[in-house]
């Protein structure tokens, strides 16, 4: 009995929070543009002007400015512009899996099952939403529904990180985690000059804007920048934060029988980062360094594996024939 009241307990809790994580992500965006403004406001009214001199009387200084500045705005254009895709690009659902698709173009529910046929033998259904379930696909609490190769929940963007938004996601970390890493290196001598009460302040933004700012951008840095390094792991490794778990308990399990868990996935370091980033077939190398729309390849229901995986296959179907 008791037992009962505690699954019942937990099972409400747990609704509880993934409604509020929900229904606050719009707060959620509102600070975290709020605060990249801030920091990217100081920084072009404080630090830019105290690192980058201008000076008339020589060619080099001029040339040194013009390069800090292009590539400030560079990296400014890049945080926001990934930040807003993240957000407003959907991350594949299983009845809509294509980002531009209307609700009118939605297939049923029977056409789904003879497309995921194709792919998989039996196809699997979700055992919360009772839809059919695409390779790689998992239910999100929060969201309440299934996202095909999804990763996790995120309440700054208020959206699933799933197959199609996951590149901006990423690209948004990694170019937030430059910007934050050069704002420190650049800004600590005026971060300094804003913690003395007295002394000359030249600026017109406030010390304690800058003070924050500075450490903002340090702490964000470094935490943001342990969850980028996590997450290129991943994608090196062809997995999401949902199938490292996953893959983790198949291996022990394999191990405990002497066997060799594989993740069928793995296509090795570098074909895994193109495949994720979509250059190398589809868009050259250098596409992933500018703030431009990039859809993944596929549509994210079936998956290419490599050859252990299909070797395993063909040894299972030759047992059985035996």
């Amino acid at each position: 009995m008791y037992s009962n009241l505690w699954r019942n307990f937990i099972a409400a809790a747990d609704k509880a929070a993934n409604t509020v994580i929900l229904a606050a992500g719009p707060v959620f965006i509102v600070l975290a543009v709020g605060l990249i403004g801030l920091a990217t406001t100081v920084y072009f009214t404080v630090v830019f002007p105290y690192f980058y001199t201008w000076d008339e009387d020589y060619i080099w200084t001029k040339i040194y400015y013009y390069m800090g500045l292009i590539f400030s705005v560079y990296i400014v254009a890049c945080i926001f512009f990934h930040y807003y895709m993240a957000i407003r690009t959907k991350p594949g659902g299983v009845l809509n899996a294509g980002v531009e698709q209307s609700d009118s173009d939605d297939p049923t529910i029977q056409d789904l099952f003879l497309e995921l046929e194709e792919y998989q033998e039996f196809p699997k259904t979700c055992k919360k939403c009772h839809l059919p379930k695409p390779e790689r696909a998992h239910h999100c609490s929060v969201c309440r529904k299934c996202v095909l190769r999804f990763d996790h929940h995120c309440p700054w963007i208020a959206n699933c990180v799933g197959h199609f938004n996951h590149r901006y996601f990423l690209l948004f970390m990694t170019y937030l985690v430059i910007g934050c890493f050069y704002f420190a290196l650049v800004g600590w001598k005026p971060f300094l000059l804003s913690l003395e009460e007295t002394g000359m302040w030249e600026w017109s933004m406030p010390r304690p804007y800058m003070a924050l700012s500075f450490l903002l951008a340090v702490a964000i840095g470094l935490a943001l920048g342990g969850m980028c390094s996590w997450h290129y792991y991943l994608i090196m490794t062809a997995q999401t934060t949902v199938e490292f778990y996953n893959n983790q308990y198949a291996r022990r399990t394999a191990k405990a029988k002497g066997e060799v868990y594989v993740n069928p996935y793995d296509l090795g370091p570098l074909l895994n980062l193109c495949q994720f980033f979509n250059v190398g077939r589809n868009y050259p190398i250098y596409t992933i360094f500018l703030p431009i729309p990039i859809s993944p390849p596929g549509n994210g229901k079936a998956w290419e594996k490599n050859a252990m995986s299909y070797a395993s296959v063909q040894t299972e179907i030759s047992e059985g024939i035996e």
